[in-house]
């Protein structure tokens, strides 16, 4: 199992500039994909994905973020995957780490600019991500915090312009059309909670991670999560996870077109000979019966 700590990232990597702890910009580059690693963010994070695709599973749901994209997270455990799509372009991202102290200190003037859109109820299913969309205005700052390492300048010149460069960026990704989504995460970062268990597995229990990865992204150690999985479900985390993986899947033999491969995959099962088997022994008969009998 990967485990990313992007505090001995940052120091492992010659492409960072730095400001007074609080700022943190890093030009990262790979040529090998990563899939499903832990990754422990000790900062606010802004990441725009230049080649390449992330993938992020945190407290809410999946999150997919294309190439020109970006995205925002709250300091906390997230499972990621970097894909490459081009091999000699490999993954590559500017990713920019604040803390809440630096936000704090500028929060009248980035807030000076303000997305009246309204919030939409989905939103606050996932209250530690926020997608950036792809937008030309946004693009253009994260183009020069790039250049930043491609010219020869004093680092010290450079680091100094790294709160303004910051402060644009912030008034731009929240004046987007979609700003308010950042905007409320900014505003939010006074108030990080560990992710809630219920929402975590109802999001996450066809996803084909182990009991450590759910303890992980609970923020508690594997006894604890445990603990308080049995605690809220009256169960064990195997049992639930396979019961609602079958309930799920009688919904869509009921509900759908979709032939029993499919379902199989779409639930959570690794095959569909351990599906069959399953279902058969919660229900006493086969998907193909069930089908039959619709």
């Amino acid at each position: 199992m990967n485990n990313l700590n992007c505090s001995k990232i940052i120091k492992e990597n010659p492409r960072v500039l730095s400001w007074n702890k609080d700022i943190q910009v890093m030009h990262y580059q790979t040529h090998q994909e990563i899939i499903r690693a832990n990754m422990c963010v000790h900062m606010n994070m802004i990441s725009i994905v230049m080649h390449g695709t992330k993938e992020i599973l945190g407290c809410g749901m999946k999150r997919i973020v294309p190439s020109g994209s970006g995205f925002f997270m709250k300091k906390g455990s997230y499972l990621v995957s970097d894909k490459i799509e081009d091999e000699e372009k490999g993954y590559e991202s500017i990713i920019i780490f604040f803390s809440d102290a630096w936000l704090q200190s500028q929060i009248d003037t980035i807030f000076d600019c303000k997305n009246t859109a309204e919030t939409k109820v989905e939103d606050c299913l996932n209250a530690d991500i926020a997608l950036l969309e792809e937008d030309e205005l946004m693009n253009s700052v994260i183009a020069q915090f790039k250049s930043y390492f491609e010219v020869n300048q004093d680092k010290e010149r450079l680091q100094v312009l790294l709160p303004f460069k910051m402060r644009e960026l912030f008034q731009i990704l929240i004046s987007a059309p979609n700003g308010y989504h950042f905007e409320k995460r900014l505003r939010s970062l006074d108030n990080h909670q560990n992710p809630d268990l219920v929402i975590l597995m109802e999001n996450n229990y066809k996803e084909n991670i182990s009991l450590e990865q759910y303890a992980f992204l609970a923020n508690c150690s594997l006894s604890t999560f445990k603990r308080k999985f049995v605690q809220t479900f009256k169960t064990n985390p195997g049992r639930w996870i396979m019961q609602r993986r079958l309930e799920e899947s009688y919904e869509l033999l009921k509900n759908s077109e979709k032939n029993i491969t499919e379902i199989a995959y779409e639930v959570g099962f690794e095959t569909p000979a351990h599906f069959i088997a399953s279902f058969k022994q919660k229900y006493r008969n086969t998907p193909k019966q069930l089908q039959q009998q619709l």
